[in-house]
């Protein structure tokens, strides 16, 4: 063997040589684990690597996403804005236009005088200048006819103020068809004929602005299916919860100082 040789693996068959091979060795498996362990950070770095590189991975939009600057404007959100109820126009058509001062609610009794028997009642009235048309809808808690049923009723019609002489029905559950016309002096006449009751037949009643205008009054007439008949009256004042905007003052808007 060459003193080359020599010089880099001494003999085995000496103590010293035998602990110097070990030494070598180990060093060896030492530079083998190190080399495996930057391997594997080499990898680790390589595959982090393409996780967050521009290469349309999950990662790197969700990087993208979470820097980007926000592009949504200004809140819009704020204080609802309520718009005021426009005004019912005046129809031109005079007698529509004196109609429209009947506009609004009335609240008060009713009284069958023949029977003693009094109950709430009330009535709304609206006028629409654009078809020259009233529409009531009047209701009676008690017993209005006289003949011991107590029942919420409603009595509802209609007038073409128009043509004075026409004459409209609207069909009711509590009164049957009701028809309904001008009287006199801007009267309202409701008139339901045949009555769906096993003792009442007919039923009137006729309704007037109240003197000094401040509420509407009716007289009623009921006739029953043996023959006999029965009055009352209905007294009702202005409800100033029922007066809408308009550009006819009506009595119920002059009443309340509006």
């Amino acid at each position: 063997m060459s003193n080359s040789d020599s010089s880099i693996s001494p003999s085995s068959s000496s103590p010293g040589g035998a602990r110097a091979a070990r030494r070598h060795s180990r060093s060896n498996r030492s530079r083998l684990v190190v080399g495996g362990a930057i391997a594997l950070v080499v990898a680790a770095a390589v595959a982090a690597g393409l996780l967050t590189r521009g290469d349309g991975s999950s990662s790197s939009r969700s990087a993208s996403s979470t820097t980007s600057p926000s592009t949504t404007g200004p809140s819009t959100t704020g204080p609802a804005v309520t718009t005021p109820p426009t005004a019912v126009p005046r129809s031109a058509d005079p007698v529509v236009a004196l109609a429209q001062q009947y506009d609004g609610r009335y609240a008060g009794t009713f009284t069958n005088t023949t029977f003693s028997i009094t109950g709430p009642a009330s009535l709304e009235i609206r006028v629409d200048p654009a078809d020259s048309t009233a529409t009531f809808d009047a209701d009676f808690d008690g017993d209005i006819f006289g003949k011991g049923k107590s029942s919420l009723r409603r009595l509802s019609g209609s007038i073409k103020l128009s043509d004075p002489t026409a004459k409209t029905t609207k069909a009711t559950k509590a009164f049957g068809s009701v028809t309904g016309r001008l009287g006199e002096n801007l009267s309202i006449i409701l008139t339901a004929a045949d009555v769906p009751d096993d003792q009442v037949k007919n039923f009137e009643m006729v309704g007037r602005l109240r003197a000094g205008n401040t509420g509407f009054d009716a007289t009623y007439t009921v006739g029953f299916r043996d023959g006999t008949t029965a009055v009352g009256t209905v007294t009702l004042n202005c409800d100033p919860a029922g007066t809408r905007p308009s550009e006819v003052v009506t009595i119920c808007a002059a009443s309340a100082g509006r």
